[in-house]
Formats: structure tokens, C-alpha cells, sequence
């Protein structure tokens, strides 16, 4: 029990020794600057600053890398609202066609329209007459439509005072009555030179928008005949060497199962197609490149850092396409592993062969995806093997700081290194 007392008395008094070197020591570090509040190591000022630089640097690694996986991302083929898969259309000949899109089309295609007629609405005019002439007999006539809805139009020659009206004043009537009748036809007086006549067009185009003129015409003779046929637009479709034939009855038509829309607008050979805007393809081209040089340049400023930074840059100095294939489409590969862009280049073999300069875009081993791959594994690093270096220096200058030392020294304490008069040295040469 002595032994254990005495002991255990050894032991608080070597406690309390302890205390209070360590408090002396922390003095002296405060009095000097140095205090070790705040560091997780008990480190000075030094290490703290090491670690705020690695930190930054993990913080730009993550954005270089994730930027690239971003601009990469929005080139590759599979990324259905990328680059590749937000497609455009174009007609070759907008004197022929108009194209537009309806909802977004699924793949590029081309679709050659040879357009044989147009669709077009019937039109029937009367003989032209003097339009000051008094009017010799009455308008009793009735229009009927193929669909079997009939308008009829009934006009005195004569005013309920018995005054006779004009030629032009019972054309005009004539036309009144039809257009406030909201049938498929509409009309309208043609007045030149003094004489005027009755003209009756079909709302609609299509051979089914017909219409028949008959009864008392008066001074509306000839309206019963046609002078424009109502007729369907008639035109074929060319697609993966395989022609069909079409025929509508306006001339606003549909390909690619109603992605597509048409207007036609003359007769000849039109060619309308799907594909990736050129201007975004470049654009977007301009911003891969741009942001696979800025990985390249934070890993090459910071390649002493740790071991993962150093594979990170071997890995994309190895490329992201043949040099050839790069060449070809106006990329060009610097000394230092960064990329030049030639847009004019580009431009021009996206026109010359769209397919190929796009294979090499955005394939399935193309440059948009090899820079995801080397993106994605770089976002994949173990943040430690990025700073490792770092972090044994830091290791390394918490030992051999002198300040630091001292600090570990105390906090071991007196009865652990058994050594009062060394601590005791220091101590007083800080005070």
C-alpha cells in the first residue's frame, strides 16, 4: 500500500509538473507569435499555410476537371440535349421549300422532295363588263361545295324604288352575300379600266375544296366555269435510296413521321435535312479545347504536389485523339500538350464531310469521349495521392521546426522524457 501511495504521489506531482511546463511553454509561444491555438498538429503558422495552399489547389482541381467533364459531355453523340443531338434543318433550294422542325427529330437524315405540282384552291371569274352599265336582269345562282354545303345568292336588278343598279353594284352584293355566308368560298369584284367581274376563290386547296356555280348568273356570265382547277400537291420522297410517292391536299406537308415540317412553294427537286448546328459545333469545340488546356496547365504549375496530380498529367498528355484524326478537323497539338483550335478549318470539313469530322467529335471513341473518360477518372483520384507530397513536407517541417519540436516536447511532458533540466533550458530561453 506504501509502494502504491507513494507511487501514485510521484505520479500527481509528475502531473502537475507537467501542467505547468506546458502552460510556460505556451506562454513563451504567444509572447513569440507562435501560439499552437488553432493547429490540429500543434504545428506553427508554417504548416497551417501549407494546408490552406492544398486545399485550394484540391478546390481548382475539382472545377479544371468537372469543367472538362461538362464540355465534354455536352459534345458526346449519346447526350441526346448535347451539341450532337440538338439537330437543325435546312432546305438546299428555300425557292422550292421551306423546312422547319416540329418536335425534335431523332437522327440526322437527309430527305430528297421532288415536287411535281402544288396544291392549289379552285377560283372561277365572270366575263368582265362595263361596271357603270345598268344592270339587265337578275343574280339567282347557287354555289355548292364537293362536301355538299351550298350558298345561294340572290340579287335584284332593281332597287325597291324600282331604280335599276349598275353591273357594279350587283357584283358587289353578289360578293357581300357569299362572304357573310362563312362557307369555303370567298369573293371578291376585280374592277379595271372601267370594267369590272366577279371573282370566287376556294378557302382551301385540294381537289375535296371543289366547288360548282349554276342558276341565273345575270351580269355575272362565265362565273360558271373554272379558271384554276382545285388540285392536291403531288410530289415523292427520296430516303435511304427508297422513293415514294405522295399527294396532299394543301401544300404544307410532313417527314420524318411529323418531325419535320415543309411548305412547298414551287415545283422542281429540294433536298431537306437534319443535322447539328455547324456554329454550335464549333462553339462548343472551342470551349472542350479550352478547358482541356486549363487542366493541362494546373496539373503542369502543380505537378510536385502529389502523385495523382503527376498521373492525372500523364494521362492527358497521352491525348484525346490521334494527332492525324486531330489534324484533320483543324486541331493541332502544342509542345506542351495544350490543343489549338482552327475554326476556319473545321467549319469547312464540317461542310466537306460532316459524317467523318463528327465521328471524330463526338463517335464512340472520339475526342469528346476520350476527354470524359480522362475527366471522369480524374474526379475519381484519391484526394490524399493528389497532396501527398505536400502533406509530407508539412509532416517533415512539423518535425524539424524548432518551435513545433518544443511544443511536442511539453505536450509528451517532463515525466515521459524525463528530462526537467532540457525543458527547463528552453523555457527560460523563451521567457
Amino acid at each position: 500500500m506504501a509502494i502504491g501511495g507513494i507511487g501514485s504521489s510521484l505520479n500527481n506531482m509528475y502531473g502537475i509538473t507537467n501542467s505547468y511546463n506546458d502552460y510556460r511553454l505556451q506562454s513563451a509561444l504567444a509572447k513569440h507569435g507562435l501560439s499552437k491555438t488553432g493547429s490540429t498538429s500543434g504545428g506553427a503558422s508554417t504548416g497551417s499555410s501549407v494546408g490552406s495552399g492544398s486545399v485550394d489547389f484540391l478546390k481548382q482541381y475539382n472545377t479544371a476537371m468537372s469543367d472538362l467533364l461538362s464540355s465534354a459531355n455536352s459534345l458526346m453523340a449519346a447526350n441526346s440535349s448535347g451539341v450532337m443531338g440538338n439537330l437543325s434543318v435546312t432546305s438546299s433550294d428555300t425557292d422550292i421549300a421551306d423546312a422547319s422542325i416540329n418536335y425534335r427529330p431523332r437522327e440526322a437524315k437527309t430527305f430528297t422532295v421532288d415536287v411535281q405540282q402544288l396544291a392549289q384552291a379552285q377560283q372561277n371569274n365572270s366575263n368582265a363588263i362595263q361596271g357603270g352599265q345598268l344592270a339587265s336582269q337578275n343574280m339567282d345562282l347557287k354555289i355548292e361545295s364537293a362536301q355538299g354545303r351550298s350558298i345561294n345568292v340572290n340579287v335584284s336588278a332593281t332597287y325597291d324604288d324600282g331604280t335599276a343598279k349598275t353591273n357594279r353594284q350587283m357584283l358587289k352584293e353578289a360578293a357581300s352575300q357569299i362572304n357573310s355566308a362563312n362557307g369555303n368560298m370567298r369573293a371578291k369584284v376585280i374592277e379595271e379600266d372601267g370594267k369590272v367581274s366577279l371573282q370566287i376563290s376556294g378557302k382551301e386547296t385540294g381537289q375535296h375544296n371543289s366547288f360548282t356555280v349554276s342558276g341565273d348568273l345575270g351580269p355575272a356570265q362565265g362565273l360558271d366555269q373554272v379558271a384554276v382547277n382545285a388540285q392536291n400537291a403531288e410530289y415523292t420522297v427520296t430516303e435511304n435510296g427508297r422513293t415514294t410517292s405522295h399527294a396532299s391536299d394543301t401544300n404544307s406537308i410532313g417527314l420524318d413521321l411529323g418531325r419535320i415540317g415543309v411548305q412547298l412553294k414551287d415545283t422542281g427537286s429540294v433536298q431537306i435535312s437534319t443535322a447539328p448546328d455547324d456554329k454550335k459545333i464549333i462553339s462548343a469545340v472551342e470551349d472542350l479545347v479550352k478547358s482541356y488546356n486549363s487542366a493541362i496547365e494546373l496539373l503542369s504549375a502543380n505537378s510536385g504536389r502529389g502523385s495523382g496530380v503527376e498521373r492525372q498529367l500523364r494521362n492527358m498528355l497521352m491525348g484525346i485523339a490521334p494527332e492525324r484524326s486531330l489534324d484533320l478537323i483543324g486541331i493541332t497539338t502544342n509542345k506542351d500538350g495544350t490543343l489549338k483550335v482552327n475554326t476556319e478549318t473545321l467549319a469547312e470539313q464540317l461542310k466537306k464531310d460532316p459524317t467523318l469530322t463528327r465521328d471524330i467529335i463526338s463517335g464512340s471513341n472520339g475526342m469528346a469521349a476520350r476527354a470524359y473518360g480522362k475527366a471522369s477518372g480524374g474526379l475519381e483520384a484519391n484526394s490524399v495521392s493528389l497532396i501527398n507530397n505536400d502533406l509530407k513536407s508539412a509532416e517533415i517541417d512539423n518535425m524539424t521546426n524548432e518551435y513545433n519540436f518544443m511544443n511536442m516536447f511539453a505536450r509528451s511532458g517532463a515525466y515521459n522524457l524525463n528530462n526537467y533540466y532540457a525543458l527547463g533550458l528552453m523555457v527560460n530561453y523563451l521567457a
